[in-house]
């Protein structure tokens, strides 16, 4: 039986390569029958009748009446304000990707209908092989004309860019990303308390977010800038092309044969394929309507579809595990004797100039267990590192997590090899409250350590019987470094399955 554990031992096969080989363009696209395809960005030509639909499409939404119901500004008020609160959008919990998907479908919609092109397709940005924003989008003109596509004031000349291997690199979404066979561990899992299908409990977050979420979602829509940090995101046309991304992840996992709901409990499945997000949508004619995510899970039923999705890899539940992580996650309400948990409440800060530090006694031979290589029952023991309910500065863009690091700082590389991961924060306005009207929970999320546990240890720099984690706040670009740039989790928990 192969499963991630074995796979991750042995690296990752040959099977999946389609997968992460990276755009799959060109016209031949055209020439299908049945459903569009969505086709990339990469080598997409500026005046190709899909980038010049979408660019007219911008262009008729933005020259309305911005009143109107089917307008740039109506359309992205059902996400949320810029500079205020999310409205209808879920995040941190496990209904983001069947919600964002109905959302693009909208603007997808929407645009055959306002430009009479009914075989547009909606493009997608493959940000593994484009690591800087495509030209469509930082032209401020086009033909001598202002751009639609473009957005004064985004953020494309700092640090971040081009985007890094540790966001979006083709080894990082192997290992943490299609690698996953478990839906809640994959996207983001359930708020443990939900127990209705009342909408509230869409927009009140309250799950664990995986690395997709946490890490490439959020942390593009920060390095970004303008609209896209903020509840108002969809005010920038890029938006789509972002969420056609992650769209693409999610089919490509559904592609390997990854089942979204077989692992769920007959309650979890109800929850969450019959919740009804209802009236979160507009229509091009400017009616409002809902969706299930239970309609939301073929891209083809849809009317879609991608090019290159991978053949099934035959990779197989590793149930055991799986139940661990989800019981400590909280999705199944239950407990289980997990092998190392720092259990104190915590009050202390990550600051830019002091990280927090949690230390957890990990003995010789549970260390060896992890970084062992060698075949029998020790493969694949996987370390965790579960950051609960993190009250977060405004100021404070993503923290960054580093392993047994005692002299790192604010200015620490994600290339250390002590770094394990980053995690970022939307921006939230004090006193929004996350979601207009409604209570929302502080994010949680959990950073695998494994591979960076076993680096260390090949280097020697494990040391001793104590494993160490070090969280460290990156400041949000234009933020002054004050007192809002402190990030305070309620828990730290150091977890071995």
């Amino acid at each position: 039986m192969v499963t991630r554990r074995v796979l991750l031992k042995a690296g990752l096969g040959a099977g999946a390569a389609s997968v992460f080989s990276g755009a799959v363009g060109g016209l031949a696209a055209f020439a299908q029958s049945g459903p569009v395809v969505r086709r990339s960005l990469h080598d997409m030509a500026l005046d190709d009748p899909d980038l010049e639909t979408y660019r007219d499409f911008v262009g008729i939404m933005q020259a309305r009446d911005q009143n109107d119901p089917v307008s740039w500004l109506q359309y992205s008020l059902m996400h949320g304000r810029y500079g205020g609160g999310y409205r209808y959008c879920p995040h941190g919990d496990w209904y983001f990707l069947p919600w964002h998907r109905e959302f693009v479908l909208m603007y997808e919609r929407a645009a055959r209908a306002l430009t009479g092109n009914a075989a547009f397709a909606m493009p997608y940005w493959d940000w593994t092989v484009d690591r800087m924003m495509p030209q469509a989008f930082t032209d401020p003109s086009y033909k001598g004309k202002p751009n639609p596509l473009y957005v004064s004031g985004r953020t494309l000349n700092t640090s971040n860019w081009p985007l890094p291997d540790a966001w979006v690199g083709a080894d990082v979404l192997k290992s943490r990303v299609y690698a996953e066979t478990n839906f809640q561990l994959f996207g983001t899992s359930k708020n443990p308390n939900q127990d209705s299908l009342d909408m509230a409990w869409v927009v009140r977050g309250g799950g664990v977010q995986g690395f997709l979420e946490g890490t490439p979602h959020n942390l593009i829509h920060n390095a970004i800038g303008a609209f896209m940090p903020s509840a108002g995101s969809p005010r920038d046309p890029i938006f789509f092309m972002h969420h056609g991304n992650i769209d693409r992840i999610w089919a490509n996992w559904n592609a390997l044969g990854r089942s979204n709901t077989a692992d769920m409990t007959p309650t979890d499945r109800n929850l969450w394929l019959n919740m009804y997000f209802d009236k979160n949508y507009i229509s091009p004619t400017g009616a409002l309507y809902g969706a299930y995510p239970r309609d939301l899970q073929d891209t083809r039923a849809l009317g879609y579809t991608y090019p290159g999705l991978p053949q099934p890899d035959g990779l197989l539940p590793d149930q055991k595990r799986d139940a661990q992580l989800l019981s400590i996650l909280g999705a199944e309400g239950g407990k289980i004797e997990n092998l190392l948990v720092l259990p104190a409440a915590n009050t202390e800060a990550a600051t830019l100039r002091a990280p927090l530090v949690k230390r957890v006694r990990m003995s010789t031979a549970m260390q060896a267990e992890v970084v062992d290589s060698g075949a029998g029952p020790a493969d694949g023991v996987e370390v965790f590192a579960l950051i609960r309910e993190m009250a977060v500065g405004p100021d404070v863009s993503s923290v960054r997590v580093f392993v047994n690091d005692d002299a790192v700082t604010a200015n620490t590389p994600s290339s250390d090899p002590h770094f394990a991961g980053e995690i970022g924060f939307l921006a939230h306005p004090e006193g929004a409250g996350g979601h207009e009207g409604h209570e929302k929970a502080l994010p949680s999320a959990m950073i695998e350590l494994t591979d960076t546990v076993r680096a260390l240890s090949k280097r020697g720099l494990l040391g001793g019987d104590q494993l160490s984690v070090q969280l460290v706040p990156v400041l949000r670009d234009g933020a002054r470094d004050g007192a809002g740039a402190r990030v305070v989790p309620a828990a730290v928990e150091i977890i071995v399955v």
